[in-house]
This record gives structure tokens, C-alpha cells and sequence, in this order.
């Protein structure tokens, strides 16, 4: 069952309030290069926040079924790089919304690959319906797709 993490909010704000000062005070000196890494680093930061890297909240079906000796992947849901993208593009009030996508699923390294066939053409929920992978919410149980 998951557990979030007890400071898992302030976590994220943390994270939002630094991605913001990065995209809202562009200052001239500071190299895009350096922006965007910072920018994949921070959303790192938000998708781990509730929990350690692999016990995210969603988990494909049969990653949530292996054992602790399995090799498990932290999968950006909605892609580090078309979100960064976005975010350099996005005006200020439309940062939070693009932000609101920012979360990780754990899945199988068979799955991750299959995922990455999908990246050029598809993001979010789409790539893993396309990859045919089940997903489920582990606070809930429920199956997200």
C-alpha cells in the first residue's frame, strides 16, 4: 500500500517555488543549458516527492507485483523534455498547470522499453495505453488504465 512521504507537499512546493524563479526571472547571465538542467533536476523532485523513486503512487500492474530484488524504473508519466519544452515557452500562469503533470510510475524494464518506442509520437497516459500497460493507483487500488 502506498505511504507518502510526510513533508511530500512542502517537498513539491519547494520544487515549484525553484522552477518558477528559473522561468519567471530569466536572467540573461544564467545559460539555457544550466536552466533546462535545473529545470529536469527540480522536476525530478516533484515526482519524487510523495516517495523514494520506485514506490511512486502509480505502478504498472506487474511492477507492483515483483519482488525487491526486481530492477524497477521511475517513469516520467509526462516526459521531462516536453515538459521542459512547454515550461520554457509557457507564460507564468500557465506554469502551474503544466506543473500539475509532473509525476512518476514505477514500472519493469521490459515496460520501459516498451514506453520509450512511444515517446516521439506520444506523452502522458496515452504512451502507456499504447504500450499496452495496466496501471494502477496503489493508494487506492484502483486501476488508473
Amino acid at each position: 500500500m502506498f505511504k507518502s512521504h510526510p513533508q511530500s507537499e512542502a517537498r513539491k512546493r519547494s520544487a515549484v517555488i525553484l522552477i518558477k524563479r528559473l522561468l519567471v526571472e530569466k536572467k540573461p547571465e544564467v545559460l539555457p543549458a544550466h536552466r533546462r538542467e535545473l529545470l529536469s533536476v527540480l522536476l525530478w523532485k516533484i515526482t519524487e516527492a510523495e516517495s523514494p523513486k520506485c514506490k511512486t503512487r502509480f505502478q504498472s500492474l506487474r511492477a507492483s507485483r515483483c519482488s525487491e530484488k526486481v530492477k524497477l524504473r521511475h517513469d516520467h508519466i509526462f516526459q521531462r523534455s516536453k515538459m521542459i519544452a512547454a515550461l520554457e515557452k509557457a507564460p507564468a500562469n500557465k506554469i502551474d498547470g503544466i506543473l500539475k503533470n509532473a509525476f512518476g510510475c514505477t514500472v519493469t524494464i521490459k515496460e520501459h522499453n516498451r514506453l520509450c518506442k512511444f515517446d516521439k509520437e506520444y506523452d502522458g497516459w496515452a504512451r502507456y495505453r499504447k504500450a499496452r500497460i495496466k496501471v494502477i493507483n496503489t493508494e487506492t487500488g484502483k486501476r488508473k488504465i
